[in-house]
């Protein structure tokens, strides 16, 4: 008899390599593909695979019309479908759960979690409790939605007010600094420079910190100190490239730049700042 596949859909050539090496480390039989369209096509030869893992955001045709297309088309046998997503926010769920989703993996999640996710709903399969489960969710996920965002708003917006302020001076000073970088130096240690960086501005652990992980893909669009291309795969490999000696050397120097130019709030520090770079 054999093994009936899962289907992997991601847009970043990286990850998905290396989501499906993991998978297939893991013993599955992976087919996938770089966008929505492609991974409809796949299911003409694979008419019943044993799940199916959509990325949120890919071109062409995302994750979220990909699900609702696949749970429109005729004779397909439902399996469950699974979301990437970068963010795990309510509202992201809902509408992933909306399109017929049955769950969602973080990508910054640790590669242990996800995969275990994966054999979780490879093993259950299609239920006759999936559709009355997932009413119950997108019920809940309603409420609690409703609920953020009548009590948050202003908290919120105050604190994405002040996040961006940071991340400005913080993106105004490694610009004003980049030339003291060589294109020579390696990926791990320019990620550990950012990482050490903003952890003295934000106390968090990139690897269970969904928010923290989001400035820092924030700072890398703002900088480009680090391609932006590698940023998910950085984020995603994030236990493993702690380790690193380039990541050691470059956090370190994040943290010692941080500790010598404080944590700049006003324009002054800011000007302040701007000129020991250039003295630097």
């Amino acid at each position: 008899m054999s093994v009936r596949p899962i289907i992997i859909a991601e847009d970043n050539d990286k990850l998905r390599h290396l989501y499906s090496e993991m998978f297939q480390a893991a013993g599955f039989k992976v087919m996938h593909a770089s966008d929505g369209e492609k991974a409809i096509s796949l299911l003409h030869k694979i008419v019943n695979p044993q799940l199916i893992i959509l990325d949120v955001m890919m071109p062409r045709m995302d994750g979220i019309e990909t699900c609702a297309r696949i749970r429109k088309m005729q004779g397909l046998r439902p399996c469950p479908i699974l979301f990437l997503t970068a963010l795990d926010s309510p509202d992201t769920i809902l509408e992933c759960l909306n399109a017929g989703g049955d769950d969602y993996l973080v990508k910054s999640a640790p590669m242990a979690e996800i995969v275990e996710r994966v054999q979780y709903w490879a093993r259950k399969g299609s239920s006759d409790d999936g559709t009355e489960r997932r009413k119950k969710a997108i019920k809940e996920l309603k409420s609690l939605s409703a609920e953020d965002a009548s009590l948050n708003t202003a908290k919120a917006a105050d604190e994405i007010a002040g996040e961006n302020a940071t991340l400005d001076l913080i993106a105004t000073f490694i610009k004003a600094t980049n030339e003291a970088f060589s294109e020579k130096d390696e990926t791990f240690y320019r990620f550990g420079y950012l990482v050490g960086l903003l952890n003295s501005y934000v106390k968090h652990d990139p690897a269970r910190d969904g928010r923290f992980s989001r400035l820092l893909r924030n700072l890398v669009y703002r900088t480009d100190f680090v391609d932006r291309k590698e940023i998910d795969a950085l984020l995603d490999n994030y236990e493993r490239i702690v380790n690193q000696s380039q990541f050691k050397e470059g956090w370190k120097h994040g943290q010692n730049v941080a500790a010598d130019i404080g944590v700049p709030q006003t324009a002054q520090q800011q000007a302040a700042l701007n000129s020991r770079a250039a003295s630097s």
